[in-house]
């Protein structure tokens, strides 16, 4: 597992078919939503326990590395892990 250098956060790291590396936030949950319940005023949700969220959207230090940022300013978080301490 990797250490976010903007927020410290545990990341897992992800590669796409593409062969791009995409850090996963280790723990956060993902829910699959269901059909509005007028009943209840809700919707039923299940939690998908092997299913992870791009730490690009949770980091709130993404944008502030350079290396690969994108236009919009946003970009991969820098990590710390074993790859960093060679």
């Amino acid at each position: 597992m990797s250490i976010c250098k903007g927020c410290g956060k545990e990341m897992k790291w992800g590669l796409t078919s593409g062969g791009i590396r995409v850090p996963l936030d280790a723990r956060a949950p993902v829910y699959s939503i269901g059909e509005y319940d007028e009943a209840t005023n809700t919707y039923p949700i299940t939690r998908l326990d092997n299913a992870h969220v791009t730490h690009f959207s949770t980091c709130p230090k993404a944008s502030s590395f350079s290396k690969g940022k994108k236009q919009d300013g946003s970009g991969p978080p820098r990590t710390a892990d074993a790859a960093d301490s060679k």
